[in-house]
C-alpha cells in the first residue's frame, strides 16, 4: 500500500476514536475538549427564604428577654412554615389521609449564628402511625420543615456550636 493510503487509514482511526470516547476523559499528554452541557430545564424559581438574625433565647438569663427572643424565633418559624402542597392527597386519590402532628428537628448553629446543614429530623409524632400516610406526603413535610429551619440566623456567640430541638406542627386548614 502507499503511504498516502496508510496516512488516510490513521486520520481515520483516530476521527473514530474520538468519537467513541468517553465523555470527560482524555489521553495523558492530550489536552481535553470543553463539552457543552444543556442548560437545566427552566422551572419555577423559589426565592430563598431569609430569616432576621434571631437572638440566641436560650442563652438569656432575664426571663422577659428570653421569653421575647423565643417569641421571635417561633412567630418566624409558624409565619413561614405551611402545609405542603406535596404532603395533601392527588386529585384521583382523595380518599388518602393527611398527614398531621409534630416533628423535631434538631438544629444546630455555629457560633457565627448560621445553621449548619442540614437540619435533621429526630423523630415524627404524628396523629396515626407512619405506615398510615403515603411516603412522599411525609417527605413533603420533611422538606418543609427543613426548608424553614434551613434559613435561620442568630447572632453570632463565643460558643462554639449551639443545638436546639424545634417542635414544628402540621396541621390542616
Amino acid at each position: 500500500m502507499k503511504k498516502s493510503t496508510w496516512a488516510l487509514l490513521g486520520a481515520l482511526l483516530l476521527a473514530a476514536a474520538s468519537v467513541h470516547a468517553q465523555a470527560g476523559y482524555s489521553a495523558p499528554g492530550f489536552p481535553m475538549l470543553p463539552h457543552r452541557r444543556p442548560l437545566p430545564p427552566a422551572g419555577p424559581v423559589v426565592p430563598k427564604l431569609a430569616s432576621p438574625v434571631l437572638p440566641r433565647f436560650w442563652h438569656e438569663t432575664d426571663p422577659a428577654r428570653q421569653a421575647s427572643g423565643r417569641d421571635q424565633f417561633f412567630q418566624f418559624v409558624s409565619e413561614q412554615a405551611h402545609y405542603p402542597p406535596g404532603a395533601r392527597p392527588a386529585p384521583d386519590r382523595p380518599q388518602e389521609l393527611l398527614p398531621t402532628g409534630r416533628l423535631l428537628v434538631s438544629v444546630r448553629v455555629r457560633a457565627n449564628g448560621s445553621v449548619r446543614q442540614p437540619p435533621r429530623i429526630v423523630r415524627r409524632e404524628l396523629a396515626r402511625p407512619e405506615a398510615d400516610y403515603p411516603p412522599a406526603a411525609l417527605r413533603a413535610l420533611d422538606a418543609e420543615a427543613l426548608r424553614v429551619l434551613s434559613a435561620l440566623r442568630f447572632v453570632r456567640s463565643a460558643a462554639a456550636q449551639d443545638s436546639l430541638l424545634v417542635p414544628m406542627r402540621f396541621i390542616t386548614e
